[in-house]
Formats: C-alpha cells, sequence, structure tokens
C-alpha cells in the first residue's frame, strides 16, 4: 500500500460549523479544518464538504479521489437499512437529500455515514477517556442533546438508527399532564435556550446565552447558580434512567454545555441521592473534537478491515 492510498477522509457535520480532517491508515489525524456550515442547507453543505475534502488533499500532498475511505457525521438519526436521514432540525434540506449517495458519487464505494453523537463516542472509545471501556455512553448537551451508545464493544442503532435520540425523553414535565406533549421534552429542560429562558424566568436579565450564565455564576450571580442546579437535577435524573437500564461503565459528558465543570461537577453530586449505585461519569477528553477523532477511526478501521461491515454505510 502506497503512503498516498492509505489515507482517509473524516468530516464533522453541525448545525453551525464543519470540521474536516485527512487521517492515515491508523486513523491518526495529520491535517484538518474548521469552517462555518453553509447555512443554503443539503446540497450546499455537501459541496462544501467535498470542497474540504479537496482543500485536504491538496495539503498532504495527494488527489482528493486517492482517499481510500470516508466517514462524515451527520447531527440526525440515519436509518440503519436505508441509510436515510432524519431529525435533522439544523441543516435545511438534508433529510430529504441522497447525502451518502452524493458522496459515493464523489468518493467511491467506501463512503459512509452516521450519527455525529457515535462517531464522538468511538473518538473517546478510542483516543480518550472510554478507551478501556466496552459499554459506555456518550451524552452530548448543547443546543440540543443527542446520546451515543456503546454495548459490548459496538455501537447500539436500534431498529431504525434511532437509539440515542434522547430528546423526546419525558424529564422535565408532567408526563400524566392532559396537555398535548410537545417533542423535545428532555431538550426543551436543558438544551442551550431552555437554560437561558429558565434564568429569565427566575428574574435574571444579564444574560442572553449560556456563556453569559457561566460567567455570571463566576460573580456570584445567585440566580445563575439556582438555574444550573435545576438543569443538573434534570440531566442527573437521565444519567440515572440510562444507568438503571444499561448498566454502563462510563458516561462521557460532551457537548458545549456538558463539559462545562460548572454543569458536571453539579450532576456528579445529585447522582448520589437519585441512585443506590455509584455511577462514573466524566468529562469528555477530547473536547469539541471528539466526533471528528471517531469519524477518522472509523475510516480508518473499514481501511483496516475492508471485508467488515462500514459504520453507518450501506
Amino acid at each position: 500500500m502506497t503512503r498516498e492510498a492509505a489515507y482517509c477522509f473524516a468530516a464533522d457535520l453541525g448545525g453551525t460549523k464543519l470540521a474536516a480532517a485527512m487521517a492515515d491508515a491508523r486513523g491518526q489525524i495529520v491535517a484538518e479544518l474548521t469552517e462555518p456550515t453553509d447555512p443554503r442547507g443539503a446540497a450546499h453543505v455537501a459541496e462544501q464538504i467535498a470542497a474540504c475534502a479537496s482543500k485536504l488533499a491538496q495539503t498532504v500532498g495527494m488527489k482528493v479521489t486517492h482517499a481510500r475511505h470516508v466517514m462524515v457525521g451527520i447531527p440526525g438519526a440515519i436509518d440503519p437499512r436505508t441509510s436515510r436521514v432524519s431529525l435533522v432540525p439544523n441543516i435545511p434540506g438534508l433529510e430529504n437529500f441522497d447525502i451518502l449517495g452524493f458522496l459515493r458519487d464523489r468518493f467511491g464505494p467506501d463512503a459512509a455515514i452516521d450519527n455525529d453523537v457515535n462517531l464522538a463516542m468511538l473518538g473517546e472509545r478510542a483516543q480518550g477517556c472510554a478507551s478501556q471501556c466496552r459499554n459506555a455512553a456518550f451524552l452530548a448537551l448543547g443546543t440540543g442533546v443527542g446520546l451515543g451508545l456503546l454495548i459490548d464493544d459496538k455501537l447500539f442503532r436500534g431498529a431504525s438508527g434511532s437509539a440515542g435520540e434522547i430528546a423526546d425523553l419525558p424529564i422535565g414535565r408532567d408526563p400524566t399532564s392532559h396537555i398535548p406533549s410537545t417533542s423535545g421534552a428532555f431538550e426543551l429542560e436543558v438544551g442551550s435556550l431552555a437554560i437561558v429562558e429558565r434564568y429569565r424566568r427566575q428574574g435574571g436579565t444579564a444574560a442572553t446565552t449560556v456563556r453569559d450564565i457561566f460567567r455570571l455564576l463566576e460573580q456570584g450571580d445567585e440566580v445563575a447558580a439556582s438555574v444550573l442546579d435545576t438543569t443538573a437535577r434534570w440531566v442527573a435524573l437521565a444519567v440515572v434512567s440510562l444507568q438503571s437500564l444499561l448498566d454502563l461503565e462510563l458516561i462521557v459528558f460532551g457537548g458545549s454545555i456538558g463539559v462545562r465543570p460548572e454543569l458536571y461537577e453539579r450532576v456528579q453530586r445529585a447522582l448520589p441521592g437519585l441512585f443506590s449505585r455509584p455511577i462514573a461519569i466524566a468529562p469528555s477528553r477530547l473536547g469539541d473534537r471528539a466526533g471528528l477523532v471517531g469519524a477518522a477511526w472509523a475510516a480508518a478501521q473499514a481501511l483496516a478491515h475492508p471485508s467488515s461491515p462500514v459504520p453507518g454505510g450501506r
């Protein structure tokens, strides 16, 4: 195998940013870039991914068509039978766009897609704090919420690829209410918009973002502390639900909010009062690069084991 032929292309697509990388046959990233996600939606985003691959190929001195395997993380559910993408609120048109077909037209039949939080779980398994685990979860908390599950050292996707789509977990509202349930009950309590809205409802006036709330907490703002206490309790209930069902070795906290010690430490303090057994949680060691590292690792695994199914690909 030539040095050029051993490269893989990986990307982590988000609603606001696109991270992309070229990696070697071991999954080690050798070149990467990050840029704002094209706001025009599906087809434009697909072309943007291809353009990033071309830029990175030039950086490492190869032709983009020689990237042996391609893995792209998608912020939504992917049906393992059809590779159809769903539950993608932040990228217009992606649910009706054949992103996998586009990638295979551009890069060849070894292109694959997977859920971005699944890939973050793989990243932490490969190079992060879950490297010794066979049963773990990656809980992403940010603008939205998501979960990647590693069961018996394999990603668990469920029957339709929606395992881990925990936005609708009935935590944070009265499940017996006769008011019709809105979608995303859990996300509506712990997502970034919910945290800011809670701050305003409790009389806070100095914050427009969660980052502002964390800053105000450092300054002794009592409303900010109360808001994060409440958010942590809801997250802790979700963690207990996961642990009681799955008996995980570790739950990794990621996302722009999940990695913050102001929230993570509050969840950690709340858990003993909610569960009879210890629950191991840890902040992501890879931070916002977990998904990209996982995508690179998955592509390299497909390169090393060509007869095995490619994660997320059909």
